[in-house]
């Protein structure tokens, strides 16, 4: 296998602890850094600008989806390789959509894991077999399909869902201010603009919501 360097990024301690100790039995993988968080994550891949990622979809602050479309900003030729318990066909195909070279199911993971990096490190993609039946069905959809699965996405802005997620996960104006390198007036802008564009009367609705779309899991 050529020299490859990789962050690992998940926010169990243990689950990177396990990866790590698994790819050292790899010839020629090095982890040169961790991160708990997708908000971690960026800055780190920013800084280090790895060979590849091994990212997870579930994470606070910024969620894997949100991750990959700033990782591949920051850090275009780093691979990414989700490697996620979900194995729902939205998650795969917005992975795949926005730039991840592949998709990992963590119950496979000790035994496709070096499939997966062989594959990547190469420039291909890799699917886990157990989903890639379903992928391919997704894309093989009518195109009027995909239109109106299109039509529905969410009336926020990137921005604004990256705050709709820190606020449901508790953090204060503050602290998103800080996260984000932004204002605490710009906060309380987005956050103002979040509440007038889904109709939402209190807090409580905007966690509601930021449950129904997934931006926040309780796992």
């Amino acid at each position: 296998m050529t020299e490859m360097t990789v962050i690992l990024v998940d926010d169990h301690v243990m689950v990177r602890e396990g990866l790590r100790q698994l790819l050292l039995t790899f010839p020629g993988i090095t982890v040169i850094d961790e991160a708990g968080d997708g908000q971690e994550a960026v800055k780190k891949i920013r800084d280090k600008q790895p060979d590849i990622v091994i990212l997870d979809i579930s994470m606070p602050k910024l969620n894997g989806i949100e991750a990959i479309i700033e990782i591949k900003k920051v850090a275009p030729e780093t691979q990414i390789l989700v490697l996620s318990m979900h194995d729902k066909k939205d998650y795969i195909h917005q992975a795949i959509k926005n730039g991840a070279a592949g998709y990992l199911l963590k119950a496979s993971a000790s035994d496709e894991l070096r499939s997966a990096l062989q594959f990547i490190g190469k420039g291909q993609i890799y699917l886990s077999p157990a989903i890639s039946k379903s992928v391919v069905d997704g894309w093989l959809l009518p195109k009027t399909q995909t239109m109106v699965e299109d039509e529905s996405e969410s009336p926020l802005s990137r921005r604004e869902r990256q705050i709709i997620k820190l606020l449901a996960e508790g953090y204060s104006n503050k602290k998103i201010a800080d996260e984000l390198y932004i204002s605490i007036k710009t906060v309380e802008t987005h956050r103002h603009h979040i509440m007038e564009k889904l109709d939402l009367d209190s807090f409580a609705d905007l966690v509601k919501y930021a449950i129904k779309e997934k931006l926040i899991e309780f796992e």
